[in-house]
């Protein structure tokens, strides 16, 4: 999939972008590292736990150096929530937040989600 892509950058620096999203695709966590981590699926994976947990920037941020410094020496874990969203997003992707009816009816964009649907107003006032 990643090869798709490739053919359909058009400019130099979406490239440049696309060739670093390989290399840290194939870039162990670690030198060594026995379980085979790579750097791209550890932080991709890091940031799902962010966002279903709803964890703040800063709790994640504070997660990150935690872990960072019980890694081995060498490790290539971002430091910053910045750095880990440049990674996984370096060619301009954002990750865009979307509220569910905790019935999973329906889905709500922007602030649509306060006043939610009938099925999920029916089971929270029970």
């Amino acid at each position: 999939m990643l090869r798709e892509v490739e053919e359909v950058c058009e400019s130099e620096k979406e490239s440049r972008d696309l060739k670093r999203m390989l290399e840290d695709y194939k870039t162990l966590l670690y030198p060594d590292c026995k379980q085979g981590q790579k750097k791209l699926g550890t932080i991709l994976e890091l940031l799902q736990r962010k966002a279903s947990n709803g964890l703040s920037d800063k709790g994640f941020e504070e997660l990150l150096k935690l872990i960072k410094n019980l890694l081995p020496e060498g490790n290539t874990l971002p430091g910053t929530t910045y750095e880990a969203r440049k990674v996984v997003c370096p060619l301009g992707l954002e990750a865009q937040k979307i509220h569910a009816c905790p019935n999973d009816c329906i889905l709500y964009r922007g602030d649509e989600y306060k006043f939610g649907c009938m099925s999920g107003m029916q089971s929270m006032s029970v």
